[in-house]
């Protein structure tokens, strides 16, 4: 898992720029003329029709796909780590020396050793050597190498690990690297699995392999196998194999989204070959390389330009059915931790069409409501969840689109995603999960934040998975009677704040009429956020604009809130969120004054 609620900010460098004039609701694509397009009213929809360029389900795709505990035995074997070079002097610190620090005993990797790898991003990877078999013989004292994997999973206490074994003929039904997560923050440690499970029978859209596994670790220190606990294997995304058990064309590319949302990005660049430049894979992580990187850039030019139509770059670039697909999936399992992260795009060799994988569930199925969880976004929920990325705002907002989405969420949720079938794989999970969780390593690192022992409080999340599906449609539908969420940006005019909150244009799916509330107050330690003492009187912006002169303010710190909402009292705020006082605080600017600068924290 990484759960990430801050990273649209860099996207919104340029936009914030931006002031565009008010229309009160209506469409984001401009009408000839200029006009806000209002939604059409909903009809029968029908969502899905097939087509030449739909992705197909491989047949025996899923070998392994009844559920089943896989043991899987490591043993260590000893791993010389030789200087000069980089080496983990702790947890926080990758160093060029001549020789192994302490932290390599012996002048060894060891597991320890492994386990202090929580910056992936260093020049630190440290691998131990293994012998590793499986439990049910297609892997006998195999020669593979394990090291972590992951990114906010680094920090917990108990790891998760990739094991790649080095002859290519040994595999794995077929899989020579084994992704083993822990998935330490999701108290059931079961939603991944249940994802990638219920998305195997939904057409036009692909998933991926997972299974079970308990890693028995020996350390060869003569005190044999000991468990590791539970784990959840999910098969490489966009590797030879991968593309080779769908059918798909080799050499295509394949991405797994690091930090892209489909907006323009200064570290999308190729070189004149075609390669992808220095920072690209900041941006989208290449699994499989084609060579050739111009396509994505000109996908996401032609999303960001209003010179193009976007139903023509929308047919150009991506497929329909897969599109609505992920999206109406997407939104059932209550992913939102997808802005931009936590999926994948497959480009086929030879074209210009991309279609979206799924990638890492363990943050959805309810997972923000698992008690202890952190606060999301009150917008961050339904269609307004992805209302920052250009490709996904020009969809919703273009007519009819919305009645069509709301038809894929319906058809998925009545054929596919259904409570029968979620019941179905929970009850198949809990004799393999429970009895494991239930000792130690697992038990004693659940994440149990509420009330009741360990595993009462595991049981009462297990269960309550059978309903979040049925939330998660909820939260859709209540997103779409709301106003989309905007960015604020603050400007200093000879000691005036000026407040603008014009992008993204304002937009309500119902086409209804969109006021705001602007307020201000001083950012005063101690004294809670918005308190009638801090209160600053401003003048009621005009019903239906988007920025206001604040007036003139005296030297200090301030807090800007501004809420949208309707004649019916839906409301929306903003994207931005601030820390003040040790508290989060959504919807909310902290400006300095006088120069509008960002309060520092």
């Amino acid at each position: 898992m990484c759960i990430r609620r801050s990273s649209w900010r860099r996207a919104s460098t340029l936009s914030l720029c931006l002031v565009l004039a008010a229309c009160g609701g209506g469409g984001y694509e401009p009408a000839p003329g200029g006009s806000p397009v209002p939604p059409p009213p909903a009809g029968p929809q029908v969502p899905f029709t097939a087509g030449p360029d739909d992705l197909q389900h491989a047949a025996g795709l899923y070998p392994y796909a009844a559920a089943s505990l896989l043991t899987l035995d490591l043993n260590y074997q000893p791993t010389p780590a030789k200087g000069p070079g980089w080496f983990l002097v702790n947890t926080s610190t990758c160093a060029k020396l001549d020789s192994p620090p302490p932290s390599y005993p012996g002048g060894m990797v060891t597991l320890d050793t492994v386990n202090l790898d929580e910056n992936k991003a260093d020049n630190c990877t440290p691998e131990i050597n293994v012998l590793g078999s499986t439990g049910d013989g297609q892997i006998r004292n195999a020669a593979a190498k394990m090291r972590l994997r992951g990114s906010s999973t680094r920090f917990a206490a108990l790891k998760s690990y990739r094991v790649k074994f080095g002859d290519k003929a040994v595999a794995w039904w077929g899989e020579d690297t084994l992704n083993l997560n822990k998935h330490p923050y999701d108290l059931t440690r079961v939603r991944n699995k249940l994802a990638f499970d219920l998305m195997r029978s939904v057409p036009y859209h692909e998933s991926l392999r997972t299974q079970f596994t308990e890693i028995r670790y020996d350390a060869g220190t003569g005190a044999g196998l000991r468990s590791m606990g539970l784990f959840t294997h999910v098969e490489s995304l966009g590797k030879k194999d991968f593309l080779q058990r769908r059918g798909w064309i080799a050499g295509s590319n394949v991405y797994k989204v690091a930090e892209f949302n489909f907006n323009e990005d200064p570290r999308l660049q190729v070189l004149a070959s075609g390669k992808a430049g220095p920072d690209f894979e900041e941006a989208l992580e290449i699994e499989s390389d084609s060579g050739k990187h111009q396509a994505i850039i000109d996908a996401v030019n032609a999303l960001n330009s209003e010179d193009t139509p976007f139903e023509t770059t929308f047919k150009r670039y991506f497929d329909r059915n897969n599109y609505l697909t992920w999206l109406a999936t997407t939104t059932l399992l209550g992913n939102w931790d997808t802005t931009d992260q936590n999926f994948g795009l497959y480009q086929p060799l030879g074209t210009e069409k991309f279609y979206f994988l799924p990638w890492d569930y363990d943050g959805a199925l309810g997972y923000p409501q698992q008690p202890g969880a952190a606060v999301y976004p009150p917008w961050d929920r339904g269609i307004s969840t992805w209302w920052d990325s250009a490709l996904h705002r020009r969809f919703l907002s273009a007519p009819g689109n919305l009645a069509l989405l709301k038809a894929a969420v319906e058809e998925i949720r009545a054929k596919y995603l259904t409570d029968a079938a979620v019941k179905q794989l929970l009850d198949s999970y809990r004799p393999i999960v429970e009895p494991i969780v239930g000792r130690e390593p697992d038990l004693g690192n659940l994440d149990a934040k509420g009330t009741g022992t360990r595993m009462e409080q595991w049981a009462t999340e297990y269960q309550r998975l059978q309903t979040v599906i049925g939330d998660n449609y909820g939260f859709f539908l209540q997103s779409l009677e709301r106003p989309m969420p905007f960015w604020l940006s603050g400007t200093d005019a000879t000691g005036r704040l000026q407040l603008s909150w014009g992008w993204p244009a304002p937009f309500h799916p119902q086409g209804k009429p969109i006021g705001y509330r602007v307020e201000l107050a001083r950012a005063q330690a101690g004294t809670p956020a918005f308190d009638p003492t801090t209160r600053v009187g401003i003048p009621a912006p005009a019903f239906g604009a988007t920025s206001l002169d604040m007036g003139a303010l005296p030297a200090g710190s301030y807090l800007v809130r501004v809420t949208a909402s309707d004649p019916d009292g839906h409301s929306t705020v903003s994207f931005d969120d601030t820390t003040f006082d040790g508290q989060r605080l959504f919807g909310t600017l902290c400006l300095t004054m006088p120069g509008a600068t960002p309060c520092t924290r």
